[in-house]
């Protein structure tokens, strides 16, 4: 959303932006709804406006909060599902800050993060087997059998529901599903998927588990400064541009098949976006750093 986007678009008071919801066909839009918007991060907090030496104005919400207000309140219309929760929308909010300067400004992409934190994982038990069935497939070796590929699986999915996951039966369990075939006093062979040049192991798998894990809990908490999350999208920027460069290869030779297989829809690919984001961030914070370090003396995190 460019600045030229918004010139029909004036800034608006929380009333204002009450008419535009009605129009639109929402039902029950007040106030209290875009107090709301603002505490969750959908919405920037409004500009206060003083007017007299004694007194002020009614806060303005900007322009390009006035549209993007609209823009997501029309989408949420064209959705199929009765109801919207707030969380859906969150990933799309923060898409736009990670791709756009002007529109989301830092202060709302930090209350949106906290959202996004305070949901992770908050899924339907059938996009929790199939996030599940996608990493055991990544990692399995052909040979690996049902029953190993099974366990690995239900592991993923039990961790992912309770937000506690058993890091040492899901670190035994991936590798086993990587070498099928335990011979005696030799260790088991930790394969690695991705690309032949970097590739990710199951340990190196299990450490930026338990970094997002951390990274999360600092979020909800909203412990992650304005500061660090704009230099974090500094980076990101520069890494995912990298990353689309890769993809744009189709399939770089002895890369593990669909790893760089892009979603589809845009939601799903602003999910996509806002998941590496995060991961970029723990990285910045030093979480991940500091995760694998404990990993590589033996003190593993699960």
């Amino acid at each position: 959303m460019e600045e030229t986007q918004v010139s029909e678009w004036e800034p608006g008071t929380a009333e204002d932006l009450v008419c535009d919801a009605e129009a639109l066909g929402v039902e029950q839009a007040s106030a209290r709804m875009i107090t709301d918007w603002v505490e969750v991060g959908l919405l920037a907090a409004p500009e206060f406006q003083k007017s007299t030496q004694h007194g002020r104005d009614s806060s303005l919400f900007p322009a390009v909060q006035r549209r993007l207000f609209s823009e997501l309140l029309d989408a949420r219309k064209r959705s199929p599902l009765k109801r919207i929760p707030h969380h859906t929308m969150i990933p799309v909010v923060l898409f736009v800050w990670l791709t756009n300067d002007t529109v989301v400004p830092a202060s709302q992409a930090r209350r949106a993060l906290r959202t996004y934190a305070q949901t992770t994982g908050r899924t339907n038990r059938a996009r929790r087997q199939d996030n599940a069935r996608r990493i055991v497939e990544q990692f399995a070796h052909p040979s690996a059998t049902y029953h190993q590929r099974r366990t690995a699986q239900l592991l993923i999915e039990e961790g992912e529901k309770t937000r506690k996951p058993d890091w040492e039966r899901l670190h035994s369990a991936l590798t086993a599903v990587c070498s099928p075939w335990p011979t005696v006093g030799v260790p088991l062979l930790e394969r690695g998927i991705g690309r032949p040049d970097m590739p990710l192991t199951v340990t190196d798998s299990i450490v930026i588990m338990v970094a997002a894990q951390q990274l999360t809990a600092r979020l909800r908490a909203e412990q992650v400064r304005e500061e660090e999350l704009v230099e974090a999208r500094t980076v990101h920027r520069i890494d995912w541009a990298r990353y689309e460069a890769a993809r744009a290869q189709k399939q770089p030779e002895g890369t593990t098949p669909g790893f760089f297989a892009a979603p589809e829809g845009m939601e799903a690919r602003a999910r996509e976006q806002v998941h590496a984001y995060t991961g970029t961030l723990a990285g910045v914070l030093g979480v991940t750093a500091e995760v694998a370090a404990k990993a590589r003396v033996g003190r593993l995190p699960f």
